[in-house]
């Protein structure tokens, strides 16, 4: 099954919560489709966890590539007794991939962070949204 993307689920979301029928006199709540709002929460509560696992994954692979390609290049210059010429440039090499994979995992960071705090900002709307449709609810109970 593909994974479905976070932007899709959070689309779906605004959907169910823009299909939602409007109370009359309730200030403008509105009563929507519980079950299928609590489902994509569900899918998105699998979604994010899988874009962070994708992203560590990619660093790995990165970090992998760059120490497979540091100990190549160390044996090569071993085998041909240059290692001491070059152990500066080496140094630098290392230096300059530990810089990139610092990037890497900032980035990686960032943007689970920026998907995260998004998430967070429509789900404290939804959660609003439906605080008001239960609490306009209440209000219509008899002896409430």
């Amino acid at each position: 099954m593909i994974a479905i993307e976070l932007d899709d689920l959070i689309d779906e979301l605004e959907e169910v919560i823009a299909a939602g029928v409007r109370l009359p006199l309730s200030g403008g709540r509105t009563l929507i489709d519980e079950g299928r709002v609590l489902e994509i929460i569900d899918q998105m509560r699998t979604v994010i966890p899988e874009e962070i696992r994708r992203a560590r994954r990619i660093i790995a692979e990165q970090e992998q590539l760059l120490a497979a390609a540091q100990a190549r290049v160390q044996e090569v210059l071993s085998e041909r007794g240059l290692l001491a010429a070059v152990e500066a440039e080496r140094a630098r090499l290392l230096q300059q991939a530990e810089q990139e994979a610092a990037e890497v995992r900032a980035g990686a960071d960032a943007y689970a962070r920026q998907v995260l705090e998004e998430l967070d900002e429509r789900l404290s709307k939804l959660l609003t949204s439906v605080r008001n449709g239960l609490h306009a609810l209440d209000e219509r109970q008899p002896g409430a």
